[in-house]
């Protein structure tokens, strides 16, 4: 059986890390049937302020850990207070039957090859998890009746993040009557625990931004959890990442001293499940392409990534800050997002751009691919497949989403697992591309891109 948590000898994981004997006495319980959860959040009681008491991780920039170790070094890994605390809750978590299933049926292969890609079978999130909501477009309308996070259980929620630095943009004191509830809500109404309200006396005290960690209740590994940055201003999936999402999810992976922490974002039509802003968490004990693959300077500080068969661009916190990538990469989103230009977001560790994949100059990288859009209609959410993406097979073994791009495959089937080449799997990322005969395609995205990049790098506004 894999080993699910790196245990280390500087930390004591008793408390925190799920064995192999806790994932078999899971496995023993009979587990809610998906619809019954479903339906669970669904009619749960649409009170304001439902997680007022949720525990707050308070950090500051003290906290941040810019450098970790390459993948070549064997030393065990000391953990930071943020990862014990996150560990710590999401087994609680798991033991207390929150998950739809737990984690010990996970098996990895890498495949053979140069990029080594690594492959898990996961069959059960393939069949428990959330099915998706139609999603027909990049610009599409935040619906208020449809799930989004703020009707998940408060069992279900790890803490919120807040950073205590005086200085940071990623806090703030505001409340949940907002600008984002043009886009699908009306102005002057308040968003209740999913629910509009024009009533909601409650909502009215002012109070600071919530940054809310929550578990992935159908996870792909161990310590799966999604961010949902600004939660009470439920900003549509389309309406950002916000550059304080941004900031939020680079502040979280750097509150983590663990390399294989993970983090990621696909927007509307390139997989995103919820059209309700989220990044997904997890850690994973395995290095990936994105970890470590060289990348080409394309201007200012933006880079282009082709070692995977679908292109992108990649940018590094080294020689910059939290601010200016978050903003940078905001920008190249809202670009994408105003041109209906699905994406996907990839966040990791590695060495920085231009070192040896060794070095121990490491950095935190985050890239970003201008992909082919997926269109989840009426058919796809019920398990049908989508005419905008052809390759049946790419829906069968694995979707292109942003882990994958960067180089984990999480794999629906057995006998597409036990087939898998990174031939095949090359095959199937490459039709994720944005076609040649679109009428944005790739090369011009690449100009404006390049464009965005060169400006940010000049612009002192900063």
């Amino acid at each position: 059986m894999r080993q699910l948590v790196n245990i280390n000898k500087v930390v004591d994981h008793s408390r925190f890390s799920i064995t192999k004997q806790l994932f078999r006495g899971l496995s023993q319980q009979k587990p809610m049937e998906s619809s019954e959860i479903v339906n669970a959040r669904i009619n749960a009681p649409h009170v304001c302020n439902t997680w007022d008491n949720t525990d707050n991780f308070e950090y500051t920039e003290e906290d941040f850990i810019y450098q970790t170790a390459p993948w070549c070094d064997d030393s065990p890994i000391k953990l930071s207070r943020f990862d014990l605390e996150l560990r710590k809750r999401w087994d609680i978590a798991m033991n207390d039957g929150v998950f739809r299933y737990n984690i010990g049926h996970i098996v990895t292969r890498i495949l053979p090859g140069p990029k080594h890609y690594v492959a898990q079978l996961n069959t059960l999130r393939a069949r428990e998890r959330r099915k998706p909501q139609e999603i027909t477009s990049v610009h599409q309308q935040f619906n208020p009746e449809d799930f989004n996070f703020t009707r998940v259980q408060p069992k279900e929620v790890i803490f919120n993040l807040v950073n205590k630095t005086e200085t940071s943009s990623a806090t703030g004191s505001q409340c949940s009557r907002n600008d984002y509830f043009k886009n699908g809500v009306p102005n002057g109404y308040l968003v209740c625990n999913g629910k509009v309200d024009a009533e909601c006396s409650s909502c009215e005290t002012k109070r600071p931004e919530r940054h809310t960690l929550v578990v992935n209740v159908s996870p792909m590994e161990y310590g799966h959890c999604l961010l949902v940055p600004q939660i009470d201003k439920l900003p549509a999936q389309v309406c950002i990442l916000t550059e304080v999402s941004i900031q939020v999810a680079l502040e979280t992976i750097l509150l983590s001293s663990h390399r294989g922490l993970l983090m990621g974002f696909n927007s509307l039509c390139a997989f995103a499940s919820v059209n309700h802003l989220h990044f997904h968490l997890y850690y994973l004990e395995h290095e990936l392409i994105a970890d470590h693959c060289p990348v080409t300077h394309l201007g200012g500080k933006v880079y282009e990534m082709t070692a995977v068969p679908c292109p992108g661009f990649g940018m590094q916190l080294h020689g910059s800050t939290v601010q200016k990538l978050a903003r940078l990469t905001h920008r190249i989103s809202d670009y994408f997002i105003k041109n209906e230009i699905a994406h996907n977001v990839f966040i990791c560790r590695g060495p920085v751009f231009g070192e040896d994949r060794n070095s121990f100059h490491t950095t935190v990288r985050l890239f970003i691919w201008p992909r082919k859009k997926f269109i989840v209609g009426p058919s796809t959410s019920q398990g049908g497949r989508s005419e905008d993406y052809m390759r049946k097979k790419s829906c069968d073994e694995f979707n292109v989403a942003c882990i994958e791009l960067g180089g984990h495959l999480p794999i629906k089937e057995e006998a597409g697992y036990n087939r898998m080449t990174e031939e095949e799997v090359d095959e199937i990322i490459a039709d994720a591309c944005i076609p040649d005969d679109d009428p944005l395609p790739y090369a011009k995205i690449k100009e404006e891109v390049i464009r965005i990049g060169i400006e940010e790098d000049s612009s002192s506004d900063i």
